[in-house]
């Protein structure tokens, strides 16, 4: 499953470089610097973060429902042509590192249909009751991971900022869909 995620990244990456590449001048500045970052993300992730992922061992069904579900809703987010860059850049760094924030709770400005109340308070319950099942000392460790993640993430993004990176306001709630996230990119 890694093998064909990462030869679909490849294919976007180098297969519309190309296509694109014909036609640079329509492509905006921005466009290309989301680019520039979602391979540079994937770069870090994948070479300081991998050996990371595969040392933490916590499995749960849930976690594995709520992967499935977030493969239905990255796929509502693709864009069903090449001409939106700034779509395809944020599909593409949405599927290989999960967001459950963005696409879950659908809080991407492409989802016409926004989720009720009741329902993020379902999702949220649901990330809760998985929180309380990690043990502390993963707890623990999934935080500091989770914690240099961000900021190495944080560091790709200067001197720019995109609205890829949407903040919630209770940093509890944040921590945990930060490890939730994490868990999520382990879950095959």
């Amino acid at each position: 499953m890694k093998f064909f995620k990462s030869l679909l990244l490849c294919f976007l990456f180098f297969g519309l470089g190309n296509f694109q590449a014909q036609k640079i001048e329509k492509i905006s500045n921005e466009e290309q610097l989301r680019f520039v970052f979602v391979q540079n993300f994937q770069n870090l992730l994948i070479e300081k973060y991998a050996g990371k992922r595969n040392e933490i061992n916590f499995t749960n069904a849930k976690l594995t429902d709520l992967k499935i579900q977030h493969l239905k809703s990255s796929a509502k987010l693709a864009p069903e042509d090449n001409t939106n860059l700034k779509l395809l850049a944020d599909y593409t760094y949405y599927t290989f590192y999960p967001n459950i924030n963005t696409l879950i709770l659908k809080n991407h400005s492409s989802f016409k249909e926004r989720l009720s109340d009741e329902e993020k308070q379902k999702y949220n319950a649901l990330f809760i009751e998985i929180s309380k099942q990690i043990p502390n000392e993963t707890y623990i460790e999934l935080s500091k991971i989770t914690d240099e993640i961000n900021r190495d993430k944080f560091a790709l993004t200067i001197p720019y900022h995109f609205e890829i990176f949407q903040d919630l306001f209770d940093e509890n709630q944040r921590k945990r869909i930060d490890i939730i996230n994490f868990l999520l990119w382990n879950v095959e």
